[in-house]
């Protein structure tokens, strides 16, 4: 009965046709086989053992040898098919096989819109993909992992510290900003909330999409992309986000893997310090760190971008 009434309420008030992944699956996306013709652009779902489909994209070089797998691990309200894939179409023209799945929720793939019920599971369906991926075995693989995508990328190494030979995590998700959290005791009774309704988008959030860009990215650009979610955070999603992170941030000097990890120091949605933590705690004998003064949370976006990507690029053209 309780769960019929909260149910009603939802859709009364906060109910939106992209909540529907059938809404989602109808919009077209321009195809990269016709504007980049030295690439090949393939596009399918991967269905994992809970039988929900997974919506995925998949860029390499038509004519250059391929010389590693990248899988992109996605942000939060966010999916790969929009800002994402101008990064994962430099580095497939440079000879590397870009895998980009969009979560369970995000994008095309299954679930309700942004809502995130277990992040373990999110991270076992990444898992999963992975090991899917049976071509070019002898080739490393390497995840970049985008925010969120960033503490994706760690809970799947500490899952098996062999899912890859390396991370790029562009700032990561380590912890919550301060300037993103309503006051404590709000807080606590949100937490309360969260678990009689998890999927209502009530959280009140001191940031919106543009608030990750650089200033001089027009708006429009921004919000091109028609499933990026841009309502407030469903509440069992952010609580999912605070216990990884905080789970994350008590077990930071275990993580061994290499990596790179960049940051923008303007950066109002995830905190530098974070990351600067995660360079000096963490027990890596393979990592290294840029911290950009200017840039913001979507680093690969604005007027610092090709250096940010030529930081990176380096970084992986030596380890690939």
């Amino acid at each position: 009965m309780f769960e019929s009434i909260c149910n009603m309420i939802y859709n009364f008030i906060f109910y939106t046709p992209n909540d529907k992944v059938e809404t989602r699956r109808i919009i077209k996306y321009p195809d990269p086989n016709v504007t980049y013709p030295t690439l090949i652009f393939e596009e399918k779902y991967f269905i994992n053992h809970r039988n929900i489909k997974l919506y995925y994209q998949k860029y390499y070089p038509k004519y250059k040898q391929i010389i590693s797998k990248i899988i992109f691990l996605h942000g939060y309200a966010s999916n790969n098919s929009y800002w994402a894939k101008c990064s994962a179409i430099k580095l497939a023209h440079e000879g590397h096989c870009v895998y980009m799945l969009d979560s369970e929720g995000h994008g095309k793939s299954d679930g309700l819109w942004a809502y995130i019920k277990d992040f373990s599971v999110l991270v076992d369906d990444n898992y999963r993909f992975i090991k899917s991926i049976k071509e070019y075995e002898q080739l490393k693989t390497f995840l970049w992992g985008d925010s969120m995508g960033g503490a994706t990328a760690i809970k799947l190494f500490e899952k098996n510290q062999n899912i890859a030979s390396g991370a790029v995590l562009v700032a990561p998700m380590i912890k919550i900003s301060d300037k993103a959290k309503p006051s404590k005791s709000l807080e606590k009774i949100l937490i309360w909330l969260a678990y009689y309704l998890p999927t209502w988008p009530i959280l009140p959030n001191q940031t919106s999409p543009d608030s990750g860009f650089h200033p001089d990215i027009e708006k429009h650009i921004i919000y091109n992309n028609p499933l990026c979610y841009n309502q407030k955070p469903r509440l069992g999603t952010a609580l999912q986000l605070y216990n990884i992170s905080c789970d994350i941030e008590k077990n930071i000097e275990s993580i061994k893997f290499p990596f790179i990890v960049i940051h923008g120091k303007k950066d109002k949605l995830t905190e530098w310090e974070h990351s600067q933590i995660l360079f000096d705690k963490s027990s890596s004998t393979d990592k290294q760190i840029f911290i950009y003064d200017e840039c913001y949370h979507c680093l690969l976006e604005g007027p610092h971008k090709n250096k940010v990507y030529k930081d990176v690029y380096n970084w992986l053209q030596l380890r690939a």
